[in-house]
């Protein structure tokens, strides 16, 4: 033992002694370049007066410039020293490993020394040799000699990655942030290809992108997120894939339990969050085109690939879905509570409104499932039209309108109505599909009895829209009541149930012109000529191939009688609304 100790220090003592004169004969060149080049100048000044300015300093920085660049390869010579001295044996491996690490860790701290002296090219070049050395022998030691683990590597990597993005930050060094985010990056995707293991990679991963989302915080080169950002989203998705197949992870990966996998995955939307946040709430700024894409990416990766890793292994996805609802309720209070009152934060007052929608309404989609969810979500849309009313938000109606609309769609009102008037194939509509119809009228009648709405344009697009659920869904009604009326034969007859099915949708155009003539509800005017049209194109393709002389008698008079009374009822409307 005592004899390697003195074989180490011994080549430690050469080492130091290769550096000094290597740092000697480096000077005494620069000494001679530049005594030759002051003669020269002197020359010239002499046989043709003084030179220009500019040719000095010129001059200088080319020289300078050189003479770093030989310095780097003068670092890197130093760190092939010691690893000589390792492949020859005269340090144990794991000895030289250190010895490689530390003396990278010892330019990038030299590199904070210049720059603090004001030597920032120098500064610059020491950086980025120390981290040539760093990232390439960590996973040299990990691929190759295999002394560290995926997790020591990964820690090691965060490590100096942190320490260079320290030195950037302190002495103002773009060019080493740059150099740090890359190398660690493109050292991390080398260490996975290697290791095969997703969470130590991962972690590496989100380590890198918190240091550039606290740069950007910092407002400090901002490009770099997308870097960070491009490369974390392809390694979630691919951690979700591999998780959640069926047969498991493929050979050779590091096991990954489904729990770790999907905290994994939900740190991703965290990370990103929280720099959303921070952003924009705390510093006030307004949401860039990067914290929009990344962030509904984010979540969508993070939530997504978390519920197809619980799903896929027979986990409960009900804490996602609260999650979901939690995140839905913030994103709503940033927006009215935060950036609606502030000056100068409209693009985040509408981010955050629109995030709050889309997380509410999936994290609803997950906690209640089935009939209750058309339940649910109709009880959202009728809170937000009453407090939509209560506080005049623009907001918070559109948003009722689509809290009913999804409840109606699930239920599968819309597209069922639409078939029992316009074919002949119908469906029993369930019982909470009248629910949702119910809802959507209740909807309607809170935000069109509304007094300090808009009378006109596209704010009356939200009760056009539950106005079109209720039209349908009364349709569908009067349908069953003549079905029922009639009895089974006349329904069962192709020719009368679309003579049937033409009165109604006349009676549906006519009232809904009766009624926007009586009212200042537009939305209504707004659909009697889709209801017209929908009536013509069911006339052409549907009476009038299965119809009987009676029958078409009824379909055409009806029809005809629209299309005269309907325009004469929306002309005394507009005229007397304007």
């Amino acid at each position: 033992m005592a004899d390697r100790l003195d074989e180490l220090q011994r080549a430690v003592r050469e080492l130091a002694q290769e550096l000094r004169r290597l740092e000697a004969r480096v000077r005494q060149l620069e000494d001679l370049r530049g005594s030759e080049a002051e003669r020269r100048t002197l020359a010239r000044g002499t046989a043709a007066g003084p030179a220009p300015a500019t040719v000095g300093p010129a001059i200088a920085a080319r020289q300078g410039t050189i003479a770093l660049a030989g310095w780097t390869l003068l670092v890197l010579a130093g760190a092939y020293v010691a690893r000589a001295l390792t492949d020859a044996q005269v340090v144990p491996t794991s000895i030289g490993v250190v010895l490689g690490l530390g003396y990278a860790a010892f330019w990038i701290l030299r590199a904070d020394g210049r720059a603090g002296r004001g030597e920032r090219e120098s500064a610059a070049f020491y950086a980025l040799a120390g981290s040539l050395v760093a990232f390439p022998l960590i996973w040299e030691t990990t691929a190759r000699f295999g002394l560290l683990g995926p997790r020591a590597a990964a820690a090691a990597l965060v490590a100096f990655f942190a320490l260079g993005l320290g030195v950037a930050w302190r002495r103002a060094l773009g060019v080493v942030a740059y150099a740090s985010t890359g190398l660690a990056l493109a050292t991390a995707v080398a260490l996975l290809v290697a290791t095969r293991d997703l969470l130590a990679a991962f972690a590496a991963f989100l380590a890198v992108g918190a240091g550039v989302e606290w740069l950007a915080y910092c407002e400090r080169w901002l490009p770099l997120r997308w870097w960070a950002a491009a490369v974390l989203d392809a390694v979630a998705f691919l951690v979700a894939a591999l998780v959640a197949r069926p047969g498991g992870l493929p050979e050779r990966y590091v096991p990954l339990s489904t729990a770790q996998a999907a905290a994994a995955l939900l740190a991703l939307p965290a990370l990103y969050v929280v720099g959303l946040v921070s952003r924009t709430i705390r510093l006030g700024r307004p949401v860039t085109l990067f914290e929009a894409a990344q962030g509904t990416l984010a979540v969508l990766l993070g939530f997504g690939g978390a519920w197809r890793v619980l799903s896929a292994s027979g986990g409960s996805v009900l804490g996602l879905g609260v999650l979901g609802l939690f995140l839905g309720a913030l994103c709503y209070a940033a927006a009215f509570a935060f950036a609606e009152r502030r000056a100068g934060q409209g693009r985040n007052f509408y981010f955050y409104s629109t995030a709050g929608g889309f997380l509410t309404v999936a994290g609803a989609s997950v906690v209640a499932r089935g009939p209750s969810l058309p339940l649910v979500l109709g009880a959202l849309g009728l809170a937000a039209a009453v407090f939509g009313r209560r506080f005049g938000r623009m907001t918070l109606r559109v948003h009722s309108a689509l809290y009913l609309a999804a409840g109606a769609l699930e239920t599968g009102l819309f597209l069922e109505c639409v078939r029992a008037l316009a074919s002949e194939a119908s469906h029993a509509l369930p019982a909470v599909a009248w629910l949702a119809a119910l809802s959507a009228g209740a909807g309607w009648g809170v935000l069109a009895t509304d007094a300090s709405a808009p009378r006109s344009g596209w704010a009356r697009v939200p009760q056009l829209l539950l106005a079109l659920l209720v039209v349908l869904a009364v349709g569908r009604a009067l349908q069953l009541g003549l079905w029922a009326a009639l009895g089974a034969g006349a329904a069962g007859d192709p020719a009368v149930a679309a003579a049937l099915r033409t009165a109604i949708l006349a009676a549906l155009a006519l009232g809904l012109a009766v009624v926007a003539r009586q009212r200042t509800w537009p939305e209504l005017a707004w659909l009697v000529y889709p209801l017209v049209a929908l009536g013509g194109v069911k006339l052409l393709f549907q009476d009038l191939r299965v119809g009987r002389p009676a029958t078409l008698v009824l379909s055409l008079a009806l029809y005809g009688a629209v299309l005269v009374l309907a325009p004469r009822l929306l002309r005394s409307e507009e005229g007397r609304s304007s």
